[in-house]
């Protein structure tokens, strides 16, 4: 597989909680677009596991279960069935991040999908810790649901600070999501900007920055069609401000952005926590690593 091609499996891992039901709906309308396998998995710990285990093997026989996995699993395709979503089940047991990792890894998936609670405080610490290890780790990209899901993506928004990774998230987003409103973003800020200013300085610095981006564009080698159609939103500005205004502006419901850039938006948002990266913007994010 291309490193832009559609994955052919898509892994979901959920907590089983109704937090999840979101993801759970959009990992189903991508995987039907897609004609993509849909993997759900289940994470629980060891310990959880076998102190389920302990607390069964005290019941009656007849309400007796095989063991807590296997209760685990049941449920999962019983809610599968109830909801009419063609998945396989799975329940991995771990610590979360090492055992989705491998599970993802053992299943060849192609797309790892999430969804993490926005306001519940112990569990954003909990998740965010998890959440920040698949986004750092992961060999392939990660997304995180947060909207609702109603039809599929129509404004994504990719961010570039106009590096190798962020070429890898244009292009995987242009293939991934043909027909959505698809808009570059970049925020600058020159060098020593706090003593550069006036209309024609801010002219000069806007000019060389339009060069790299056409530049950029070139690199990534898209269709004519998909460069004609692309929106270019460059502002001058601190991206950590200026991305989730656009957002919440801009009716953008996924913000596409590559990791380890050198840079600009990756360097402002990755190299703070997952949970700023994830919470921060009001809609789903898609987290591309490079190589």
């Amino acid at each position: 597989m291309t490193k832009s091609a559609l994955p052919t499996r898509i892994f979901l891992a959920t907590d089983l909680s109704a937090r999840c039901d979101r993801a759970l709906a959009r990992a189903a309308q991508l995987a039907g677009a897609w004609r993509s396998q849909l993997i759900v998995a289940h994470v629980v710990q060891a310990a959880e596991m076998a102190r389920r285990d302990r607390f069964t093997a005290a019941a009656p026989s007849w309400r007796r279960p095989a063991s807590w996995e296997q209760t685990l699993l049941q449920g999962l395709r019983t809610d599968l069935e109830t909801v009419g979503i063609t998945a396989t089940p799975r329940v991995v047991v771990g610590s979360p991040a090492e055992a989705v990792q491998q599970a993802v890894t053992d299943d060849d998936a192609g797309l790892v999908v999430l969804g993490i609670a926005k306001d519940a405080r112990m569990d954003r610490i909990q998740l965010g810790s998890t959440v920040d290890a698949l986004v750092r780790h992961a060999r392939v990209p990660v997304l995180n649901v947060r909207g609702r899901v109603n039809t599929a993506y129509r404004h994504v928004v990719v961010t570039t600070d106009f590096s190798e990774p962020s070429l890898r998230a244009l292009r995987l987003a242009a293939r991934w999501f043909e027909g959505a409103r698809l808009t570059l973003f970049h925020a600058y800020t020159p060098p020593g900007s706090t003593l550069t200013t006036g209309t024609g300085a801010d002219d000069s610095w806007r000019a060389v920055v339009m060069e790299e981006c056409a530049a950029h564009l070139a690199r990534a080698n898209l269709p004519e069609a998909i460069v004609a159609a692309l929106q270019r939103v460059i502002e001058r500005g601190q991206p950590e401000t200026l991305l989730p205004d656009y957002v919440a502006a801009s009716d953008v419901d996924l913000v596409v952005l590559g990791s380890h850039g050198r840079s600009g938006i990756a360097r402002a948002l990755l190299g703070s926590t997952a949970e700023d990266l994830l919470h921060n913007l009001d809609c789903d994010t898609l987290v591309v690593r490079g190589e």
